[in-house]
């Protein structure tokens, strides 16, 4: 499964993020002397309406609608992630790279009144925009309300909430502030994401898909990319940009997707090419995953094979992979160009819908 399972050479690794509060306190007045009469000013006291929620206040509501998520994957390897619960109804918000290539999904909750794990079903993804929203059968969940990311502003705070690294002992919070806006990433065997919020608090691998929020608890953002060459800066697709995204989802459940049952990687650059015992040079989406029984297994496409054209057209990454095959209609036959250490070869298979239910 991309970014978890498979070390495909990349820059930027999976991840998340959130947005912090800032809490302040009331006060009380002191003693004064005026003349020789002395007199207390009386105390002051804040009411509860007005005085501002503090960081851990925020954090309490937030973790209500943040969930993990794990994974068993197709080759039967198991990962770590987040989400973010935006319906009662038991309608959860996560990163498609999260649910690619998962055989099953099973969510832990932090409400403090559903303990046992449920198993969750996908109703549907944006791979382009790294999005995917999943369904569990319970109708009395608490969502993290929706804010708005274009009201946000360089220095603005920020809390990330998640479940990075596999951490036993619930959730981690992080703060930060924004400290980007509008950015563009490719990330390497990924789709090219767009309006994306940059923040410097602490994102791990496992924080994808969790909660971007604000100093209110408003969700901003859904953690997905940290950059592992640099320090203190991660990535949070702009929650204005994916309302759109999760309508589309959410009121076309049925839709079907093109699947040929692979999880890509691209080959960059030279060495990862000479490691897969390929000519220095080779550009080309790589199988890192061949799901059992799926048209490309049947066809006998391997894991490390190279895929270089689609029917007659080259193919230089896992992203122009993507795309190509979105293209394709179900029940199509397409033609691979693959490499592999022994050299070219062509396959012949049939595109399929992709399993609407990854739970088994």
């Amino acid at each position: 499964m991309r970014g978890r399972t498979t070390p495909v050479a990349a820059l930027l690794a999976v991840a998340a993020f959130g947005l912090a509060a800032v809490g302040c306190g009331g006060g009380s007045g002191t003693a004064t002397t005026v003349k020789t009469v002395t007199q207390t000013a009386p105390a002051v006291t804040v009411p509860a309406a007005t005085r501002a929620e503090s960081t851990a206040d925020v954090v309490a509501r937030v973790l209500r609608g943040v969930v993990n998520v794990r994974t068993v994957g197709f080759d039967g390897n198991r990962g770590e992630a987040s989400g973010v619960v935006i319906d009662p109804s038991g309608i959860i918000l996560t990163n498609d790279h999260v649910v690619q290539g998962a055989r099953t999904l099973t969510v832990y909750f932090n409400d403090g009144r559903h303990r046992k794990p449920v198993r969750a079903t996908v109703i549907g993804t944006a791979v382009q925009h790294d999005l995917a929203v999943i369904r569990v059968p319970i109708g009395d969940l608490v969502p993290v309300p929706l804010g708005r990311s274009a009201t946000l502003r360089l220095g603005d705070s920020v809390l990330a909430i998640g479940f990075p690294l596999g951490l036993s002992g619930g959730p981690t919070v992080t703060e930060g502030i924004v400290s980007g806006l509008n950015r563009t990433l490719h990330a390497e065997g990924g789709p090219q994401l767009v309006g994306l919020l940059q923040t410097d608090a602490a994102i791990n691998p496992g924080n994808s898909g969790g909660a971007l929020v604000d100093s209110t608890g408003r969700l901003v953002g859904i953690n997905t990319i940290s950059a592992t060459s640099a320090q203190n800066i991660g990535f949070a697709i702009a929650i204005d940009g994916a309302r759109a995204v999760i309508d589309e989802i959410r009121h076309k459940p049925g839709d079907k997707q093109p699947w040929i049952g692979v999880t890509f990687g691209s080959i960059g650059n030279a060495a990862a090419a000479v490691q897969l015992g390929l000519p220095p040079g080779t550009r080309g989406a790589a199988a890192v995953a061949v799901f059992t029984g799926s048209p490309a297994s049947k066809a006998g496409l391997h894991e490390g094979d190279v895929v270089v054209a689609i029917d007659g057209a080259a193919v230089r990454s896992a992203a122009a992979m993507a795309k190509a095959l979105a293209t394709r209609k179900i029940g199509a036959s397409i033609v691979l160009d693959v490499v592999d250490g022994s050299g070219p070869r062509r396959v012949t298979m049939k595109v399929v819908e992709q399993p609407a239910t990854l739970g088994g």
